[in-house]
């Protein structure tokens, strides 16, 4: 059939109060695709596992980490990649966490990422000796891992 006698047809047929079939099947794939792309894309993002004892500092960085080694600090011990690697308070926690580390970094060809998850009450000085660590262990990207919290609003007409 042309498609000048089922174009007459159709109008004939609107005239007529007939109704007008429409195809969605297409549109129905479109959808489908559309809704599994969103999906596939909505659970892709980074999260670094914190255990329930940790308290971490607030931030309003944006910045979303990468996929990496974790290290975890609380006030009791220290864990890499969820695995115990001692408690803080033994002198030998350190040398095996620097072994640990630098086994972890002989996988990598590159200098690797790191996040560190450490507790908000932790002393300086015991998360600078692990980043310290970390610097030995060829890993050139630290992070520190912080609690988002929202974008303090700049008041209008000045700083």
């Amino acid at each position: 059939m042309s498609s000048g006698r089922r174009l007459r047809r159709d109008l004939r047929g609107l005239r007529s109060g007939g109704a007008v079939v429409l195809n969605i099947v297409s549109l129905i794939d479109v959808f489908a695709i559309l809704v599994f792309y969103l999906l596939v894309n909505a659970l892709n993002a980074e999260t670094v596992p914190v255990p329930p004892t940790l308290k971490l500092p607030d931030s309003q960085a944006r910045a979303v980490p990468k996929p990496s080694v974790a290290i975890s600090i609380s006030e009791q011990e220290i864990r890499l990649d969820g695995r115990l690697i001692g408690q803080l308070e033994d002198a030998e926690t350190l040398r095996r966490l620097r072994a640990a580390l630098q086994a972890s970094a002989a996988a990598a060809d590159t200098e690797a990422d790191i996040n560190i998850v450490a507790d908000k009450r932790l002393p300086f000085r015991v998360l600078n000796t692990v980043m310290t660590a970390c610097a030995g262990a060829r890993y050139g990207h630290v992070s520190l891992a912080v609690v988002e919290k929202p974008a303090v609003p700049v008041p209008a007409g000045g700083a």
